[in-house]
């Protein structure tokens, strides 16, 4: 048995720790809770910020490439589409799933592209300050709301999507809010022109929001929506809705396709035992899909852009942007594959 307070094996069945002293029978329930929940939200929002930070290198880049002419509410459309994108996709690259990363991209999309539409009519032609923290902030909010509602989508309960709705609503008003504070204070104080200190502050926008929107869609997620069963001493996992055993490790039936309400204790995963270096691998494993993502989505950019100049030239653009991507994925990949044997 591991101590959830000092992480020591135990000899099992122990009532106390035999080196720290704590009640596991007491408070090694609680303890194990806790750190669970602690660790899903924290890995969610730093592949938030990951992702976010990903997102705004992109942003300006597609702006100015789009040229100057680009008109305040066609830039407004520009931002929240492609930031919507890539704070969408987090989820299904953390679960390593095609179709959830393109799900959540599009929902994500089309949010921000809804709370765009609205903060345009809402600047009506204006350049105020204080509107503009406004629209940011309907913005990021509609594109949480997309987010946070396809997150939970799967459960087919409607309460557990009305968590998750409200969690990214909320979520994407508070990112949106502080990373607007945050770019405006760095952009304040930073008065240089150093190429790299501008991307930084414009890529610590997309941070802000992404971590902060992930950090409270995964309190809404592990508290509201993902609740599971924890049954003992069980062997598989049975459907609520076909009865069909599943492998304890299954998340979703294999017969049916229907959320698995039960969740295993973890002494019946066979869970690794060096778990920082686990959460190493996993981190390598989603930066990789996360530079992939990001190939996949520059290379659509400058087929659009470079190609509005010359066809063989938006071609070119697209091929570079994806080899690139792709050597990437793979270097990361393979550090994390050289990685796995140590588990």
């Amino acid at each position: 048995m591991i101590c959830p307070s000092c992480n020591y094996s135990s000899p099992d069945p122990s009532t106390f720790c035999i080196r720290c002293g704590i009640s596991l029978a007491r408070y090694g329930p609680f303890l194990r809770g806790f750190r669970s929940t602690f660790t899903w939200i924290l890995r969610r929002s730093l592949a938030g910020l990951a992702a976010g930070m990903a997102g705004w290198f992109v942003i300006p880049a597609a702006g100015r490439a789009a040229g100057a002419g680009l008109s305040q509410a066609e830039h407004l459309l520009l931002t929240a589409g492609l930031g919507g994108i890539f704070l969408g996709t987090v989820e299904g690259m953390m679960e390593e799933s095609v179709l959830k990363t393109i799900r959540g991209g599009v929902a994500g999309a089309f949010g921000g592209l809804i709370g765009a539409g609205i903060g345009i009519r809402v600047l009506n032609g204006r350049t105020d300050g204080a509107l503009g923290m406004v629209v940011v902030v309907l913005t990021w909010s509609m594109a949480g709301l997309c987010i946070g509602t396809i997150s939970a989508w799967l459960e087919r309960r409607k309460e557990r999507l009305l968590a998750g709705a409200v969690g990214g609503w909320l979520g994407g008003a508070l990112g949106g809010w502080l990373g607007y504070q945050m770019y405006a204070s760095l952009s304040d104080i930073a008065r240089t022109d150093l190429w790299a200190v501008k991307r930084m502050i414009e890529g610590s926008t997309g941070a802000i929001a992404g971590a902060v929107l992930w950090f409270v869609l995964a309190l809404a997620e592990k508290w509201l929506i993902f609740r599971r069963r924890e049954v003992h001493n069980i062997s598989y996992k049975e459907c609520d809705v076909c009865h069909h055993s599943n492998l304890l490790k299954a998340w979703y039936c294999a017969a049916c396709g229907y959320v698995l309400q039960v969740s295993a204790p973890p002494e019946k995963l066979d869970l690794p035992k060096r778990q920082s270096l686990a959460r190493f691998i996993s981190a390598c494993q989603y930066l990789g899909r996360l530079s992939a993502t990001t190939s996949v989505v520059v290379a659509a950019l400058a087929a659009v852009f470079l190609g509005g100049i010359n066809p063989f030239l938006g071609l070119f653009g697209l091929l570079v942007t994806a080899l690139v991507g792709y050597i990437s994925y793979i270097l990361l990949n393979t550090l994390a594959e050289v990685l796995s044997p140590i588990l």
